[in-house]
């Protein structure tokens, strides 16, 4: 912890220093772009050595963006790479199972749905309502898909009840320390204590098993 914490500083500075790199590039790209459309132009008039040459310019123009675009994703790795270094809570949901796929239809009037994994078992739940400002800080990528899903749904909402008993000590843990989960070994099967009556009561909020 002692040298995460001397390292935080100059991480999130290689950081800001790579997204700077990223708006650049992408305004490079814009003057490329522009460069393009004027070679189109060209075409439309010129005779056939213009023309000829306009094509060539063409061909680079989009050679050059083509690296730029390249460049431009191996530096959104690279922060992807050290965000996961300095913040790794921010990608694990708050239940411990693993985040599948998402689906958010409409950025205007936002709705979630999720996809959990634990184990072989699966589970997908929704929610209508959420707040747009919290899909817009997604979108503008302030936060990432997992801090959305922990801030819309709480641990228990996040998995069915097959999950939970499976995830056991560690779902406890997540939710506060909160219930039991005690898994049988002879007819009885499986019971928990977990707060799935409040789940329940949230089915009209578009959750579903």
């Amino acid at each position: 912890m002692a040298d995460a914490k001397q390292t935080l500083p100059k991480k999130d500075a290689e950081i800001e220093s790579l997204r700077k790199q990223i708006v650049n590039l992408n305004d490079e790209k814009s003057a490329f772009c522009q460069q393009h459309k004027q070679g189109i132009a060209k075409l439309r008039n010129g005779n056939k050595t213009e023309i000829d040459k306009a094509i060539r310019e063409n061909e680079r123009l989009n050679k050059t963006i083509k690296d730029k675009d390249a460049h431009i994703a191996k530096q959104d790795k690279r922060i992807d790479e050290f965000d996961r270094k300095v913040n790794p809570q921010r990608y694990h949901l708050s239940s411990g199972a693993e985040l599948v796929h998402h689906f958010i239809p409409n950025l205007m009037y936002p709705s979630l749905h999720i996809w959990t994994k634990v184990g072989d078992e699966e589970y997908d739940v929704s929610r209508s309502g959420v707040s747009y400002d919290l899909v817009k800080q997604f979108s503008e990528n302030k936060i990432i898909i997992h801090e959305l899903v922990n801030e819309v749904f709480e641990p228990w909402e996040q998995v069915s009840e097959v999950q939970a008993n499976l995830l056991g000590q560690a779902f406890i843990f997540a939710c506060g320390g909160e219930g039991q989960v005690r898994v049988g070994t002879g007819s009885g099967g499986s019971q928990s204590e977990l707060p799935w009556r409040d789940k329940d009561k949230n089915k009209n909020r578009g959750a579903r098993r």
